[in-house]
């Protein structure tokens, strides 16, 4: 991240929540299930001496509505539902730096 503290704080909205952890004065940690932890690192100077790329996250959830309404609520902008499949809708949206983040809602699950 180019701005640890933006995207920390701009991940606290997106979750919801201030971090559940915080390893140390660079990394904010939130544990989104039982076995998975997702962080906010600052870019290094190695990472930034290489080409720029996008990182990309999705997140499977149960409800799609549900989460961009509390996504609205909490002044993140957020696209209209699309439909992948008949099985599958999704929500792009992207984070300060760019990064995309993906909420997929499938009628399987």
């Amino acid at each position: 991240m180019s701005d640890f503290a933006a995207s920390s704080a701009w991940y606290a909205r997106l979750f919801g929540r201030v971090p559940d952890n915080g390893p140390n004065a660079s990394c904010a940690e939130w544990q989104i299930a039982r076995c998975t932890r997702i962080q906010v690192l600052p870019r290094n100077e190695l990472a930034d001496a290489g080409p720029r790329t996008g990182a990309s996250l999705g997140i499977i959830v149960d409800d799609l509505d549900e989460i961009l309404l509390g996504l609205q609520g909490r002044q993140i902008d957020a696209p209209p539902p699309q439909l992948a499949t008949h099985y599958v809708r999704f929500a792009p949206i992207c984070d300060p730096d760019g990064n995309l983040v993906t909420f997929v809602e499938s009628a399987t699950t």
